[in-house]
């Protein structure tokens, strides 16, 4: 790897090695890396619209109802129109949904524990404490250019 790589590249690095770890410890579940964030979204905050979902993520309407709509067909979550919106649906998980989100939990939680292992322990905490840090400036200075548009 070349030493003088932005920090941006980086970080794509390691995502896109994420997904595909995650991609290949999910086919045997017929789920992929795309749909991983939303299942795991949904654990902690079932009956929200797909708009929510598509803002809480930072993309398109489109992507989500893609990844809802396969969600669906393969019976890891349920639509349901909104009653506050009747053009709206509230997505919620299956039982089916549910017993794959603590094994999937598992495997993410495998992939972290192994890509952090070459790091001394107490480094890990601090980490990942910075990387929060600049994922949510980094959402404020995109915010600040669409305000510049």
């Amino acid at each position: 790897m070349h030493p003088d790589l932005p920090l941006g590249s980086l970080i794509s690095l390691i995502h896109r090695n994420h997904v595909i770890a995650v991609n290949n410890r999910l086919k045997p579940r017929s789920l992929s890396a795309g749909q991983f964030p939303v299942l795991m979204f949904l654990s902690r905050r079932e009956g929200i619209t797909q708009a929510t979902l598509a803002r809480h993520f930072h993309i398109d309407k489109a992507t989500i109802a893609r990844a809802v709509r396969r969600l669906e067909d393969d019976g890891f979550i349920s639509r349901r129109t909104d009653p506050d919106n009747r053009r709206a649906f509230a997505v919620f998980l299956t039982e089916k949904g549910k017993r794959v989100m603590e094994e999937i939990r598992g495997l993410d939680a495998g992939w972290e524990e192994e890509l952090l292992a070459i790091l001394p322990e107490h480094e890990r905490g601090d980490l990942i404490v910075h990387l929060r840090t600049l994922a949510g400036h980094s959402i404020r200075i995109a915010e600040q250019g669409d305000d510049n548009d």
